[in-house]
């Protein structure tokens, strides 16, 4: 009788571990989500501090006698541009990495469960042979 408790244990241990592997991939699917959007978050703050940067070196410019899109002002604003696209494209790249390392432990929780169940149910059969083995030759 130990053997079919144990082999009842086995299959609860399997369900459950599967049950938790896929509750953590939803969870890292979650985090990943949340990721993506802090990097568009940030990416906009970003953009839009530049153009502040931009306007106040426009102001600066103009008050301080030079003319407006040409010569210097102009590669001033343009390498302005230029850092600007960078760091928006650092943010959006660096967030989609970290989204996507999320979804990879996800879908290695995931993985983990269902070695959980077909281990459980396995070792639940085994217990099951054995208990049958026992009333056979008993």
């Amino acid at each position: 009788m130990a053997e079919l408790t144990q082999a009842a244990g086995n299959v609860i241990g399997g369900v459950a571990g599967y049950e938790a592997g896929k509750y953590s991939a939803k969870a890292a699917n979650t985090e990943a989500i949340e990721t993506e959007r802090g990097g568009v978050a940030e990416e906009s703050r970003v953009r839009e501090d530049t153009r502040m940067q931009m306007g106040r070196q426009i102001a600066g410019q103009a008050g301080g006698g030079f003319q407006i899109g040409t010569g210097s002002a102009l590669d001033a604003l343009t390498q302005s541009q230029v850092n600007s696209a960078f760091d928006a494209l650092t943010i959006r790249r660096e967030a989609a990495s970290r989204a996507r390392a999320q979804r990879m432990q996800g879908a290695i929780a995931k993985a983990e469960g269902a070695n959980a169940l077909t281990q459980g149910m396995v070792g639940a059969a085994s217990k099951a042979i054995d208990w049958a083995s026992k009333q056979k030759g008993g």
